[in-house]
């Protein structure tokens, strides 16, 4: 099974997060989605992910874009 990709890369906060939130949604609990964002978005979004009680497993970049790699907390 392939993990769901987001590409926010083209948005602003808040719409990051609120991206982000609906992706997640429309995964099962345990579930992993794989976001890439900009830089100015990494830090917002991690932090929001975190407090709604998600985990972040995983952040890399590739040529100025990050990707983080998300599992959805129950």
């Amino acid at each position: 099974m392939t993990t769901p990709q987001m590409d926010i890369t083209g948005d602003v906060c808040p719409m990051t997060f609120v991206k982000v939130k609906m992706g997640l949604h429309a995964i099962a609990p345990s579930g992993k989605l794989n976001v890439r964002l900009k830089e100015e978005a990494l830090k917002n979004v991690i932090s929001s992910l975190k407090t709604e009680g998600h985990r972040v497993r995983n952040v890399s970049r590739e040529e100025g874009i990050f990707l983080l790699e998300v599992t959805k907390g129950g």
